[in-house]
């Protein structure tokens, strides 16, 4: 199993707090064309998570990998377990 980081897209707001971060699903192939699978969500949607904190397993061609947060904050998912999901696409949105 392949431990990847969620790539997050956000930033700072100017009082140093976070705006939201987007967990995108990892490229994990030669190929960004080809869809991958969530498999399982490791934190429930609305729930608090801290940074580094494994939040998803995904799939592509037999090929598993975990996917975490770099950020705290609140987890919102935007694909259900089992949905295809093109690589590179947002699976979840953290809230401050």
């Amino acid at each position: 199993m392949l431990w990847a980081n969620g790539r997050v897209q956000g930033g700072r707001d100017p009082d140093g707090g976070h705006y939201m971060s987007e967990v995108l699903f990892p490229i994990m192939t030669g190929d960004p064309s080809e869809p991958g699978v969530l498999l399982q969500w490791r934190a429930p949607n609305g729930s608090a998570v801290v940074a580094y904190q494994i939040i998803a397993e995904v799939t592509i061609d037999k090929f598993d990998a975990e996917v975490n947060t770099p950020v705290s904050g609140t987890l919102n998912w935007a694909v259900q377990e089992g949905d295809e999901v093109a690589q590179g696409a947002v699976i979840a949105v953290i809230e401050p």
